[in-house]
């Protein structure tokens, strides 16, 4: 059985030589997502309660995104990861469907207060999602939010950005485990929930930093073996669970990304009026129909854009109302053999079939999302930004080994 003092041993021995470069870009490609999406969601409730709060406390010492406010290191990492927790929500590990996103904004607040170099940042990035993943995977959760994850990830990926040695990042992990235990699953409290384990996370660091030395919670009586079943962990010095951080390029939950790709197909090839649509199928598997929303197809299909909710537009409505969702055994079948599909088929009023279909969705581990498709998602989300602020971000994450995560705050205000 895996301890704390295992998670510890394996995170504060990620390097970044070892990183392969794929690993590396994908790790950015998740930072720029993260960030993309958190300054697209500060008018999103509840952030705004967590903003008020957190500007409270002293030791202003990190960045709020989006904001020219500051705040303790772990205050500003709970803010920050509700951020990329509301609105159009950031990456996801496939295929729990949990959020990946919560780790990051820590790890970046413990390298920016410790002025950590880039490289140093990326190892610890890196581990974070190697932890995320492998636990998510192999160490079930029923009855506890998939946040308790996050705060383990968050402090081990904190703890190595922060470059604590094997003793006190195992204190650390100790005290994020023995905290992280979240029961209430529920979407308006996700942001709080989310924002809240990074919090921990961090404060763990912050805690063991100080001298404060953790029990094993993962292995000890009424610990997490005991809480969620025997479970084994089978890390990556390469951390390659980096890459099943999936990214969701449109808005939306993840099993409706495949159904509004197809929709996009369609349109990509035909231009379509909304008054010249008679009829609009969509068929995907029975755990994505009651995920899809009719007006996100619609906006496919009319503006070819879904990057932000389409809302209650009264041009979209007939279409959204054209829009049939079903579930088929065909397509119930592939998701047993590890697809996401789905089909989406147009009916115009002259009679003439419009149809696509996608195995995956753009952003799954099996079909990653490319950097430019990552960028395009991001000036979307951040056009409050100027166009040259928006191109400092990205360039900035794009050689963030060669920068630090206080050039990146810099330019989040």
């Amino acid at each position: 059985m895996p301890s704390a003092v295992d998670i510890a041993g394996f995170a504060a021995e990620v390097s970044y030589e070892e990183l392969p470069d794929e690993v590396r870009e994908a790790a950015k490609r998740r930072v720029l997502d993260t960030v993309g999406v958190a300054l697209g969601s500060r008018d999103v409730e509840p952030t705004d309660g967590v903003r008020r709060a957190v500007t409270t406390s002293t030791g202003a010492e990190s960045r709020l995104w989006g904001s020219d406010r500051r705040a303790a290191p772990a205050d500003a990492a709970m803010y920050n990861a509700a951020l990329a927790e509301a609105g159009n929500r950031a990456t996801y590990l496939a295929p729990t469907l949990s959020s990946a996103a919560g780790p990051i904004p820590a790890v970046l607040a413990a390298a920016e207060t410790r002025s950590a170099p880039g490289e140093e940042l990326l190892a610890g990035l890196a581990a974070a999602h190697e932890v995320h993943g492998e636990l998510a995977w192999n160490a079930p959760l029923d009855g506890f939010h998939p946040a308790t994850h996050t705060a383990i990830a968050a402090a081990a990926g904190a703890g190595r950005a922060m470059g604590f040695p094997v003793g006190k990042l195992t204190s650390a992990v100790g005290l994020a485990a023995s905290r992280g235990t979240l029961g209430i699953e529920e979407r308006p409290f996700e942001p709080i929930a989310v924002g809240t384990a990074a919090k921990h996370g961090l404060e763990a660091c912050l805690l063991a930093e100080g001298g404060v030395v953790g029990p094993d919670s993962v292995t000890a009586e009424g610990g997490w073996t005991d809480l969620v079943g025997p479970f084994d962990l089978d890390f990556d010095p390469g951390c390659e669970r980096v890459r099943d951080a999936a990214i969701r390029p449109y808005v939306g939950h993840p099993h409706a990304q495949a159904a509004i790709e197809a929709a996009l197909d369609v349109a990509e090839d035909t231009a379509f009026d909304p008054a010249d649509i008679d009829d609009v199928s969509v068929e995907s598997y029975a755990e994505a129909v009651p995920e899809i929303d009719a007006r996100a197809i619609a906006a496919a299909l009319v503006d070819r854009e879904v990057t932000v909710h389409p809302g209650e537009r009264a041009d979209l409505r007939p279409v959204a109302d054209a829009v049939e969702i079903t579930s088929t055994d065909y397509f119930d079948e592939r998701v047993g053999i590890g697809e996401l599909p789905a089909r989406v088929t147009v009916t115009a009023r002259d009679g003439a079939k419009h149809e696509a279909e996608v195995q995956w969705p753009t952003g799954h581990p099996a079909k990653p999302a490319s950097w430019g498709v990552v960028e395009e998602k991001f000036h979307v989300l951040a056009d409050d930004y100027d166009a040259g602020r928006r191109t400092a971000i990205v360039d900035t994450v794009r050689s963030l080994e060669a920068e630090t995560a206080a050039e990146l705050s810099r330019l989040l205000d």
